[in-house]
C-alpha cells in the first residue's frame, strides 16, 4: 500500500476501523505500508486522543518494526499546545494567553467563594471552599470545551430558569460569569479548556489556509469535543490528511441510524461527520481492514444490542434479517468468545477475575487488561492477585490522602491541631515514615509498648505538658522507660513546635513552611534526612508538589485558622490522584474506560456492568438544572451516556472478552447495566434456552474461586473448650466474675489464665462506665456526708447536686457534656432524696459503703478465696442486713437471680452473714435490692430479687449462692473440666470481650438457643 492509497480519492477522506479490529495496531501497520521510507514516516503527523494511546501507538510501531526506527510525529489532540509541534515556535503564541494552572485557579475560586460567603454574613472554612471551588471549575470546563462564549446569554438563560429555591445559586453563577472572567483578565490568563480549544480552533483555521506540505492523520478521536470536531473536520478535507475513526457503523440500517440519541455510541461520529459533510456511506475502511472486519458478527450483534430504544420493537425481524445476512449462526459465531459472569457480590467477582487474570499468564507474551470504573473492586482485585504473587498497580491511581506521605502530612497537622490527644499521637506515630531521628524498628517496639501500657483509655489531657506527664506516670518505677517514653513526648512536641508556635490566622504559605518543616522532622531518621525519606517516592514527589502550590498559588486565600488549613490539606489531598508511572506487570493492566480508549489485549474483562456504575450515574450539577444546562448551549449528561456506550462496545467486540457484574453489593440488590441488560435480552430472544450455555464462561471460575480457599476436607469449627492445668486456674475471683464465670468460662479462661486484658480504645470518651462510676462516687460521699440521722437536712438535694457535678468532672465529662449529664442526675438526685428519706424514716440506716470484703473456702484444689465491694449495707431495725446494689443499666431479673445466673448479690449477702464486710456486723440478709438510677422517663427504682425480705427468703437465696459456688469451684479443680465459650447463650450479651478469640463467629448458634444448662451447678 502506498500513501495515494490513503490520498487518492476526493477530500473529505474519512477511514473507519472495526470495532473487532486491534486499533492503534492496524493504524500502525497501514501507515507503515503506506510510508514504507522511514524518512517519509518520520515527517508524518498522527493527531491521537490521549497521551497514553500516543504511548501505545510508538509501542505498536516497535513492535512491528523491532530494533531502532523512525517513528511519525505524534501529538495528542487533547494535551497540544501551542509551544509544540505541528506548531512552529512561537507561530501562534498570540491566539491566547498562558492557561492559568489548576492549583491556581482552584485558589483563586475558592478566595471568590469567600469573599461571597463573607458578604451575605456567612463564613465558610477554606476547605469547603476548595471544594467547593472543584465544582465551579468543572461548570468552567463545560462552558469552555463546548464553546459557549455568551455569557451574557447564559446569563439572562439562568436568571430567568432560576426557580426560588435555587436562587442561592445565583450567587456562586455570578462568580463563574463575572467576577472570575474579571480576574482572569487581571492576572493575564485562560482557563485551560478555553485555551485548549482555541488553540485547535487556530490550528484548524491555520491548516484550512495554508494547508501542510506533509501528511497528518487524525486517529481514534469521535470528536465529540466542538473544537477538536472542528479540527478534525479540517484534517479530513487537507490535500494529504485524513482521520480515522473508531468502530463507525456505516452499514447501520436507515431507521436504527435515524433514531440515535444522545446515549448511543455512535452520536458523536455522527455529529461529526455531518460537520464534516459527508455521507456515512462515503466512510471508507482503513486500508486492509475491508475484509471480515467491519462485518464481523460480534460487532453486528454488539450494535444491534445497543440499537437505539426506539428502534427495538421490531427486534425479532431484526435477528431474522442478521440471520438471513450473515448466516444462521450469527449469534452462535458472535458469541463465541464473549462471556457473562454474574456474581453473588464483588469479593466473589473480585476473585473471578484475578483467576481469570492468573489465567492469562499462562499463555506466553498473551495480555490482559480489566476494565472497570468501580475502583473499589479494582482494590480487590489488586489483592486477590497477591495471593498469586502478581503485583498489578491500578491505573486510575489512589487518593494522595491513602498514600504514606500524604497521609503523614495529615497526621502531623491533626497531632498539631490536637495536642495531648492519645489518638492523634499514635496516628502518626504508626505511620512508617514517623521516626524521631531514630532506626524505625526499635522504636516501633516502644511505641507498642507505650501504646498499649499508656495511650489506651480516657484522654490524657489536652496539651503536650499532659501527655508527657501521664506517660510517666504510667511507666511506674522503670526510670529508664520513664525517661524513653518522656523523651519521645518530648521530642514530638519539639518536631511539632514550628506549627504550634503559630497562633490565630496565618497565610497559608506560612502554615506550609511550618508543616514542610514539623514533618521532615519527624520524619528524619539514623540515616537519612526526613526530607529524603518523605518526598523520594511517586506520592512522596506528589506530596512535594502539593506543599510547593500551597506556598506559591494559595496566596489568594485569606489568613486562615490551623483547623481550616488542615481542611484544606485534606480536601486536596483527597482529590489529587497519584498514578503509578509504570505497570507493575508488563502484561496486565487495570485501567478505566476513559484509559481503555484504544487499548489492545488478547484477554478484556469488563467489570462493574451495574446501572449507576457502568455507565454512572449523570452527577447533579450544583448551580445549573438540566433544563438550564441545554438552554445556556451545554450538552446534556445522557450524552455521556453515548461516550461510555461507545467504550464498551469498542472493548466489548475483542476476541476474548468476559463481562461481570455482582448481584448484590452491601447486601443490596443491584441492576445490569442497561447495555449487559440489553445484550443478554438479544441473545435470549435470538436463542432461547441456549442463551444461557452461550454466554457462560468456558471454565466455571465462580466455582474456582470458591475452591479456592477451601481444603480438602471440610473443617468443621467447633468451640473452644481449652483444659487447662488446675494449677494454672484461678484461685482468687470477685462476685462479679463469678457471674461472668457461669455466663462466659472462657472469659475467664482468657482473662485469668491466659492474662489477656481487653485493650480499651484510645481517647475514650466518658460514657456508660463512668457514669456509672461518679453515680456511686456521689452516692457514697452523700450518704456518708448525711451520718446517721433519721431526718434528711433540708439541703440534701443540693448536696448530692454538688456531689454529683464534681464526680461527673472527674470521671472525664467535659463541661459541654455536663450540661446534658447534670440534667439525667438532677432527675436520679430527686428519687434518691426520695427514696433515702423514706428508707431512713423507716429506721434502715446505711451499715457500710463502698465496702470491700473476702470469704475464703476449701476446695479440691487447695483454698479459693471470694472478694466482694459491696455498694451499700443497710441495717433493719430487726438487726437484718440489706444487700443494695447501685445500676445505672438494666439489673438482672428475680428469676435470673434465682437460677444462679446473676449470683452477685446472694453471694455479698452470704458474705455479710459471715461478717466478711468491713463496717458491716455479722447478721442474718434481711432484702437484697437492686437500685436502678437512668436519669430517664423512669428515674429510678428499687427492684428487690427476695419475695419475702422480711423471712428467711435472702438467707436462703445466699446459701444457695454459696453451695452452687462451693461445687462450681469444686467442679473446675477437676482437671478434665473446661472453660467452654458462652455455653448459654440465652443469658449472655449476644458478643463478649473475648468472642473474637474464641471465634465465635464460625461456630455460635442462633441468639437465643440455649445449649447448655441453667445455673451454676
Amino acid at each position: 500500500m502506498s500513501a495515494d492509497r490513503l490520498f487518492s480519492s476526493p477530500s473529505p477522506r474519512v477511514f473507519t476501523l472495526p470495532p473487532a479490529a486491534p486499533f492503534l495496531t492496524e493504524l500502525a501497520r497501514g501507515l507503515n505500508e503506506a510510508f514504507p521510507d522511514p524518512e517519509a514516516l518520520s515527517r508524518v503527523t498522527v493527531l491521537i486522543p490521549t497521551r497514553r494511546a500516543g504511548r501505545e501507538l510508538a509501542e505498536a510501531f516497535t513492535r512491528l518494526s523491532p530494533g531502532a526506527a523512525l517513528l511519525p510525529m505524534i501529538r495528542p489532540i487533547g494535551d497540544v499546545d501551542a509551544d509544540e509541534p505541528p506548531f512552529e515556535p512561537g507561530e501562534l503564541a498570540d491566539i491566547a494567553p498562558e492557561a492559568v494552572s489548576p492549583a491556581r485557579r482552584r485558589f483563586e475560586l475558592a478566595s471568590l467563594i469567600l469573599q461571597k460567603e463573607k458578604a451575605v454574613g456567612r463564613s465558610m472554612g477554606a476547605g469547603g471552599a476548595l471544594a467547593l471551588a472543584d465544582d465551579l471549575a468543572r461548570l468552567l470546563d463545560d462552558l469552555a470545551t463546548e464553546d459557549v462564549d455568551d455569557l451574557g446569554a447564559l446569563t439572562e438563560q439562568v436568571r430567568a430558569n432560576l426557580p426560588a429555591h435555587m436562587q442561592e445559586a445565583a450567587m456562586f453563577l455570578d462568580i463563574v460569569l463575572v467576577a472570575w472572567p474579571e480576574r482572569l483578565k487581571e492576572m493575564q490568563r485562560v482557563d485551560p479548556a478555553r485555551r485548549r480549544s482555541l488553540i485547535l480552533k487556530a490550528l484548524a483555521k491555520r491548516w484550512r489556509d495554508n494547508p501542510p506540505a506533509d501528511p497528518v492523520i487524525a486517529a481514534g478521536s469521535t470528536g465529540s469535543i466542538p473544537a477538536a470536531a472542528e479540527l478534525l473536520s479540517a484534517v479530513a478535507s487537507l490535500p494529504q490528511g485524513c482521520i480515522v475513526l473508531p468502530g463507525f457503523a456505516r452499514d447501520m440500517d436507515e431507521e436504527g441510524w435515524a433514531a440515535i440519541d444522545d446515549g448511543h455510541p455512535q452520536r458523536a461520529m455522527k455529529t461529526l461527520i455531518e460537520t464534516i459533510g459527508i455521507d456515512r456511506k462515503a466512510v471508507q475502511f482503513w486500508p486492509g481492514a475491508e475484509e471480515g472486519r467491519q462485518d464481523a458478527p460480534r460487532a453486528r450483534v454488539i450494535a444491534e444490542a445497543l440499537r437505539p430504544a426506539e428502534a427495538t420493537a421490531d427486534w425479532l425481524r431484526r435477528v431474522e434479517d442478521l440471520r438471513e445476512a450473515w448466516g444462521a449462526d450469527v449469534f452462535e459465531t458472535a458469541l463465541e468468545g464473549l462471556s457473562v459472569l454474574d456474581a453473588p457480590a464483588p469479593a466473589e467477582e473480585a476473585r473471578a477475575i484475578a483467576l481469570m487474570l492468573r489465567e492469562t499468564l499462562e499463555t506466553p507474551g498473551a495480555r490482559g487488561v480489566l476494565v472497570t470504573p468501580d475502583r473499589n473492586l479494582s482494590r480487590r482485585v489488586i489483592t486477590e492477585m497477591a495471593r498469586f504473587g502478581v503485583t498489578v498497580d491500578d491505573s486510575a491511581g489512589q487518593p494522595l490522602s491513602d498514600t504514606p506521605s500524604g497521609a503523614f502530612l495529615i497526621r502531623v497537622l491533626q497531632a498539631a491541631l490536637d495536642p495531648g490527644s492519645a489518638l492523634a499521637f499514635s496516628a502518626l506515630a504508626t505511620s512508617p515514615l514517623f521516626s524521631l531521628g531514630e532506626e524505625r524498628a526499635p522504636l516501633r517496639g516502644v511505641l507498642g509498648t507505650m501504646e498499649r501500657r499508656a495511650l489506651r483509655g480516657r484522654r490524657p489531657g489536652h496539651d503536650w505538658d499532659a501527655l508527657y506527664e501521664h506517660v510517666r506516670d504510667c511507666a511506674g518505677e522503670d526510670d529508664d522507660r520513664r525517661r524513653r517514653w518522656g523523651g519521645i513526648i518530648e521530642a514530638m512536641a519539639t518536631a511539632l513546635s514550628p506549627l504550634s508556635a503559630l497562633e490565630g490566622a496565618q497565610p497559608i504559605a506560612v502554615w506550609t513552611r511550618a508543616l514542610v518543616e514539623s514533618a521532615e522532622a519527624l520524619a528524619r531518621n539514623d540515616e537519612m534526612a526526613g526530607a529524603d525519606r518523605l518526598w523520594a517516592t511517586d506520592a512522596g514527589e506528589n506530596a512535594a508538589q502539593l506543599m510547593r502550590e500551597f506556598m506559591e498559588e494559595a496566596d489568594a486565600l485569606p489568613p486562615v485558622s490551623l483547623h481550616n488549613f488542615t481542611r484544606a490539606v485534606l480536601e486536596t489531598a483527597r482529590s489529587r490522584l497519584v498514578r503509578p508511572r509504570y505497570g507493575a506487570h508488563p502484561r496486565l493492566q487495570i485501567l478505566g474506560p476513559l484509559e481503555a480508549r484504544l487499548a489492545e489485549a488478547d484477554r478484556v474483562i469488563l467489570a462493574g456492568l451495574n446501572e449507576g456504575v457502568w455507565p454512572a450515574a449523570p452527577k447533579s450539577d450544583p448551580f445549573l438544572s438540566r433544563g438550564m444546562r441545554i438552554a445556556a448551549g451545554l450538552s446534556a449528561p445522557e450524552e455521556r451516556f453515548g461516550l461510555a456506550a461507545h467504550d464498551f462496545a469498542q472493548l466489548a467486540c475483542a476476541r476474548d472478552v468476559t463481562l461481570t457484574r455482582s448481584a448484590k453489593v452491601d447486601g443490596a440488590p443491584t441492576v445490569a447495566s442497561r447495555w449487559l441488560w440489553r445484550l443478554q435480552t438479544l441473545a435470549r430472544g435470538a436463542l432461547g434456552e441456549r442463551a444461557e450455555s452461550a454466554l457462560a464462561p468456558a471454565q466455571d471460575y465462580l466455582a474456582f474461586a470458591g475452591a479456592l480457599d477451601a481444603t480438602a476436607e471440610q473443617t468443621v469449627i467447633r468451640p473452644p473448650e481449652p483444659a487447662p492445668p488446675v494449677e494454672a486456674r484461678p484461685r482468687k475471683l470477685s462476685v462479679t466474675q463469678i457471674e461472668t464465670w457461669i455466663r462466659d468460662p472462657y472469659s475467664i479462661f482468657a482473662r485469668k489464665i491466659l492474662k489477656l486484658d481487653k485493650l480499651d480504645p484510645l481517647d475514650r470518651p466518658a460514657g456508660a462506665p463512668e457514669r456509672g462510676t461518679a453515680y456511686h462516687a456521689a452516692l457514697e460521699r452523700w450518704v456518708r456526708s448525711l451520718g446517721d440521722t433519721d431526718i434528711l437536712p433540708r439541703d440534701a438535694l443540693q448536696r448530692l447536686l454538688a456531689h454529683g457535678q464534681t464526680a461527673l468532672s472527674e470521671a472525664g465529662f467535659s463541661e459541654n457534656a455536663l450540661g446534658i449529664e447534670m440534667k439525667r442526675f438532677e432527675r436520679v438526685a430527686q428519687f434518691m432524696v426520695a427514696f433515702e428519706a423514706a428508707r431512713r424514716e423507716d429506721g434502715f440506716m446505711p451499715a457500710a459503703l463502698e465496702a470491700l470484703g473476702d470469704l475464703s473456702f476449701d476446695a479440691p484444689a487447695g483454698l479459693f478465696t471470694l472478694t466482694g465491694r459491696a455498694d451499700r449495707i443497710d441495717l433493719r431495725p430487726s438487726g437484718a442486713l440489706d444487700i443494695l446494689d447501685y445500676k445505672t443499666g438494666m439489673p438482672p431479673s428475680a428469676k435470673e437471680v434465682a437460677a444462679g445466673f446473676a449470683p452477685q448479690l446472694p453471694l455479698e449477702a452470704a458474705m455479710a452473714a459471715r461478717g466478711a464486710f468491713e463496717d458491716a456486723p455479722s447478721h442474718e440478709p434481711g432484702d437484697l435490692m437492686y437500685v436502678r438510677l437512668s436519669g430517664g422517663r423512669v428515674p429510678g427504682e428499687d427492684k428487690s430479687v427476695v419475695r419475702n425480705p422480711d423471712g428467711d427468703d435472702a438467707g436462703i437465696l445466699a446459701e444457695q449462692a454459696l453451695e452452687r459456688l462451693v461445687k462450681w469451684v469444686a467442679a473446675f479443680d477437676d482437671p478434665r473440666r473446661t472453660y467452654p465459650s458462652q455455653p448459654r447463650v440465652k443469658f449472655v450479651n449476644k458478643w463478649g470481650d473475648y468472642d473474637h478469640l474464641a471465634r465465635r463467629k464460625e461456630w455460635a448458634s442462633a441468639p437465643g438457643d440455649d445449649a447448655g444448662d441453667g445455673g451454676a451447678s
